[in-house]
């Protein structure tokens, strides 16, 4: 008998006791293995049960973008998450410690930062807010976060830095109220912190510190990735450290770019520069 017989013979006689769902075998090999038809429960590589709330495409979509169980930031996640609807109101949300909340307009997305969670900031949907499908934003920002990353480093740019961004899904128990006032959120997206400066003091940044070489650089970034938000001078901060920031990554690749809108807030000299670079 041929060693590749004894082999297809082995597996002939494996293969039934893998597929069987009830068999010991799959005790050995984890529950995490099993994927049952798509309306049924699915068990997660992470050893994390669906939400049941979620349809099992959507979470095997995004999944790949899940903050990792070894994440340090996890059980802290965790602790607060899954004891308390955290995330039901904006009383909530604040009661839970995230204190000075930030509404970005025009989609009211809440940005908060907790004394646990130093060194990253969430980015969140209130169930007292209208219907929203969230994921689908939060997917969008970590793609083109990623893809600007990517970007950064195919061209060797160091002027530039982009945070990393996570989905974290929320767990179907504690519950918002079963009331009309509340659409129940499944996800929320986490953020470093890139620690930028705001206001005037971004403002004299962009002022005294831009250069020709930052700007050659900033036109490529913008023109390859299609960034036509990051035009704002909020979306692209400077940071404490001195490089720039891609804060708002949720459109990316797209057209048209109005290079034009960032004009006003360099020194004369690199006013002049950046007409001339973008004049084409």
């Amino acid at each position: 008998m041929t060693p590749l017989l004894l082999i297809n013979l082995f597996l002939a006689w494996v293969y039934p006791l893998v597929a069987s769902t009830d068999d010991p075998f799959n005790e050995f090999l984890g529950e995490e293995f099993l994927c049952e038809e798509e309306s049924g429960p699915y068990w997660s590589f992470l050893g994390t049960v669906i939400n049941p709330l979620v349809e099992t495409h959507v979470w095997q979509q995004l999944e790949p973008y899940f903050l990792p169980d070894n994440h340090p930031l996890k059980p802290k996640l965790d602790r607060l998450f899954h004891k308390k609807r955290v995330t039901q109101s904006r009383q909530t949300f604040e009661a839970a410690g995230f204190a000075k909340i930030k509404i970005r307009e025009p989609t009211n997305l809440i940005i908060g930062r907790h004394p646990e969670l130093t060194g990253y900031l969430l980015k969140v949907y209130l169930d007292t807010q209208p219907p929203v499908c969230e994921w689908s934003n939060w997917l969008k920002r970590i793609e083109g976060a990623r893809s600007i990353r990517s970007c950064l480093k195919r061209h060797r740019f160091h002027h530039f830095v982009v945070p990393k961004k996570w989905i974290y899904p929320l767990p179907e128990e504690p519950s918002p109220p079963f009331s009309s006032h509340y659409h129940r959120k499944n996800f929320i997206l986490v953020v470093e912190d890139m620690r930028i400066l705001k206001g005037e003091e971004n403002k004299k940044a962009f002022k005294d510190k831009m250069t020709p070489e930052i700007l050659d650089e900033l036109y490529v970034i913008l023109t390859e990735e299609g960034l036509i938000d990051s035009v704002y001078l909020d979306n692209i901060p400077f940071t404490k450290s001195g490089k720039i920031a891609f804060i708002d990554t949720e459109h990316h690749h797209l057209q048209p770019i109005k290079y034009e809108k960032l004009t006003r807030y360099f020194s004369p000299d690199m006013q002049a520069y950046w007409q001339a670079l973008t004049s084409f």
